[in-house]
């Protein structure tokens, strides 16, 4: 088998996999509710502030930001009368219909909604929704009646594998892509503010995405079901979750009770499988979302303490992806049909 004809059956498993989410009307229900969430952005209105793009929350050297727990406390009048300045915006949402002070700018009022659609939106609530509803691709490409007709045709079957799991990362692509692009657009349209930084929103997505996607692609191969897929892929991710925090906590807290054992059982499936909590804490740090939202304060910790390894943590969650992958490759070579 030349490499053309390996090129060729990749492309058109991706052409293919296109097509599925086409037929399913996923690739539609997806964009609908990207434009919802670009809806949402139009409607939000901010008055008052600088356009600064360089602001840090509560580092203003002439004054304190209005959501300051200060000004909160004492109230801006008498910050005001004590010769302090309160920094601070309106920020309307839903037309109008709800109303918040925001931080010392717009800059401070629009990076806060960008962390919330990067973080809660696209990173947490978009991951778990795209493994589930993207977790029936593969299990109904492999009936039999459906591969069949594949594997009739001189392709070596790891090349339908890493095709099928390509088409379903360029969709995910796509999608994040428009969501990401969309809102930052309207967000930029209506508050004149364009910060570069939530763009980084579709790299690191995709990779958090493609990175438990690999594990849904084994169990597909592994049982051709669906529901397993769905189950299987999120309970991975919750138990993925729970270890990344333990290891940390251990580390930030030095648990007394913990032994050698149990210690070296956890560091080692730390660094054996994905870290879903090291994904959204590289995302946290590259949207500069430091005061905008308080994370998981044990991850922050280590940190701070110069224990997080951003570089191997996801070179080992990468690694992980390309073991999964090799060994639903080597599953489908042996499966009869």
């Amino acid at each position: 088998m030349n490499l053309p004809v390996i090129l060729l059956t990749i492309k058109w498993m991706i052409r293919d996999t296109f097509r599925q989410s086409l037929a399913s009307r996923l690739f539609w229900v997806l964009l609908g509710f990207s434009f919802i969430c670009i809806l949402f952005c139009l409607s939000v209105h901010i008055e008052g502030g600088s356009k600064k793009l360089d602001s840090v929350p509560g580092e203003d050297p002439f004054g304190l930001p209005a959501n300051d727990p200060v000004v909160e406390k004492l109230g801006k009048e008498k910050v005001q009368g004590e010769g302090v300045d309160v920094l601070g915006s309106k920020l309307y949402l839903g037309f109008g219909l709800f109303q918040a002070t925001a931080g010392r700018d717009r800059t401070d009022a629009v990076r806060f909604l960008q962390v919330w659609l990067a973080g809660a939106v696209a990173d947490t609530a978009g991951i778990f929704l795209v493994l589930i509803w993207t977790a029936g691709f593969l299990p109904t490409f492999l009936e039999p009646n459906q591969i069949t007709v594949l594997l009739a045709k001189p392709v070596p079957r790891w090349t339908l594998v890493i095709g099928k799991y390509l088409g379903v990362l360029g969709f995910v692509f796509v999608q994040v892509t428009f969501f990401v692009l969309g809102t930052w657009l309207a967000l930029g349209v209506k508050t004149g503010v364009y910060d570069p930084l939530y763009l980084l929103t579709i790299p690191i997505s995709v990779m958090h995405f493609g990175i438990f996607f690999s594990f849904s692609v084994l169990l597909a191969v592994w049982t051709r079901s669906t529901v397993v897929c769905v189950f299987g892929s999120l309970l991975f991710w919750v138990i993925c979750w729970g270890l990344n925090f333990g290891r940390h906590a251990v580390e930030v807290y030095q648990l007394p009770g913990m032994t050698p054992v149990g210690r070296t059982v956890l560091e080692v499936s730390y660094w054996t499988l994905p870290k879903p909590g090291d994904m959204s804490l590289i995302l946290f740090d590259a949207l500069k979302a430091s005061g905008f939202s308080a994370g998981v304060q044990e991850f922050h910790k280590l940190k701070n303490e110069g224990k997080f390894q951003p570089e191997l943590s996801l070179m080992a969650s990468m690694l992980f992806a390309v073991v999964m992958l090799a060994i639903a490759a080597r599953e489908l070579e042996t499966t009869d049909y």
